[in-house]
């Protein structure tokens, strides 16, 4: 199922910086960054720009011969702690003016825009007749990446250069809506944002891996994702993730293993945050599963 959109004629300038949200939202004023138009000069190549917004869990962008840029704001612009802020915007795109705000009020935001459109403004009178494309990805493409593109096309707008602007996620079904409680309410959400510190067996870009507090076997480990999500089933892209780490692991190890995980209350999940147990076996452990014929 495709969920792309595609917009028209840029949108204009950006909000003014003192602007008060979104009326009967309940969200607080946010800062909004302006971005200087003085002393920039047109851009006078005929090749066109087109900046995608995607999500990184729907697949890479298709890729082009011509020249082309990509932002990644996968670990940016949307901080889990804020609650109060973002419960109410998980349902919303990067397109809704409380997103958009909130996108863009993070501190790094406006050097990220100007950066980018800067970039895009050397390659556009570098090139001929080529497009130039801009890809700008966030992890599920509906709401820092829409908002970041369509920020930079309204800053080449103001510098008189249009560019072109496809969303090609933003339209795809919400996968699960917790994220704005994970930080407070999960203790793997907390450990992998350094807020309940813990010693780390193993740190990747987008896991960990942690001894549990009762290991059953010498060397038995915890690999968690550090996106949130409910259970295995409930994301396939991290689950294959999480399950790529935990193999990468496993295979240092001497000992055969078993790699075990588990979805909802009654397969015994206790923690509702995706994690698979790594857990070494010897001959004679005394460790039954479950299911062990004979065994209980």
């Amino acid at each position: 199922m495709s969920g792309t959109s595609v917009e028209g004629k840029p949108q204009g300038n950006l909000p003014p910086a003192d602007g008060d949200g979104d009326a009967g939202s309940g969200l607080p004023p946010r800062t909004v960054p302006q971005f200087p138009t003085a002393g920039e000069p047109m851009a006078t190549s005929p090749a066109p720009i087109r900046i995608t917004s995607y999500g990184a869990r729907w697949g890479a962008p298709p890729r082009h011969d011509t020249g082309a840029l990509v932002l990644d704001v996968r670990d940016r612009m949307w901080d889990p702690a804020d609650t109060a802020i973002t419960e109410p915007l998980v349902v919303l795109t990067g397109l809704d003016p409380e997103v958009r705000d909130y996108v863009l009020s993070a501190p790094d935001a406006r050097q990220t825009v100007e950066r980018t459109g800067r970039q895009l403004l050397a390659l556009h009178r570098a090139a001929t007749d080529e497009a130039v494309h801009l890809y700008v990805a966030c992890w599920y493409g509906r709401h820092r990446a829409p908002a970041v593109a369509r920020a930079v096309a309204d800053w080449l707008a103001e510098r008189g250069t249009a560019a072109d602007v496809e969303h090609r996620d933003i339209a795809r079904p919400l996968i699960h809506r917790e994220p704005a409680k994970q930080l407070e309410d999960c203790a793997f959400c907390r450990m992998a944002a350094g807020t309940d510190p813990v010693p780390l067996v193993r740190d990747w870009p987008d896991a960990f891996a942690i001894v549990p507090r009762r290991p059953v076997t010498p060397g038995h480990l915890l690999v968690i994702p550090r996106r949130h999500v409910r259970d295995v089933t409930t994301d396939p892209a991290v689950t294959a993730a999480v399950m790529q780490r935990a193999a990468e692991l496993g295979g240092e190890l001497p000992e055969d293993l078993n790699l075990i995980t588990a979805a909802g209350p009654a397969a015994t999940q206790t923690v509702f945050h995706a994690h698979v147990h790594l857990i070494p076996r010897r001959h004679s452990d005394g460790l039954p599963l479950p299911w062990t014929p004979g065994r209980q």
